[in-house]
């Protein structure tokens, strides 16, 4: 009985996902298979699964982080929900439409 309501002050814009704003940013963190803590970076919604593949790997160079990477080629590396899962994100799959913002990155399997 004792709750409070607060209204939004008088002329400033209303601003929701209900309205039809979507973020311009978005905050993902991406775990690299055998590699210490997540790497996060901001991204775009409107960017693809290759696009966040590339400036993880890019970070991983940048910061120099341990263990060094064998191969730093974005098309070397599947994007995934989480290690346990086999099946890998599409490369041209838009960030916004993954329902996740925390993911996994490991290199392909050899081909033969």
């Amino acid at each position: 009985m004792g709750g409070s309501v607060s209204t939004p002050p008088r002329g400033s814009p209303k601003k929701s996902s209900v309205c039809g704003v979507a973020p311009t940013k978005m905050l993902l963190k991406v775990t690299i298979d055998n590699c210490l803590g997540p790497i996060q970076v901001l991204m775009s919604p409107e960017d693809t699964v290759t696009d966040l593949i590339k400036a993880i790997l890019s970070i991983y160079v940048y910061e120099k982080r341990r263990p060094p990477l064998k191969d730093t080629h974005p098309d070397s590396y599947d994007l995934h929900y989480s290690p346990f899962t086999l099946q890998s994100l599409k490369p041209n799959d838009n960030l916004k439409n993954l329902g996740s913002r925390n993911f996994f990155l490991c290199s392909r399997p050899p081909t033969f």
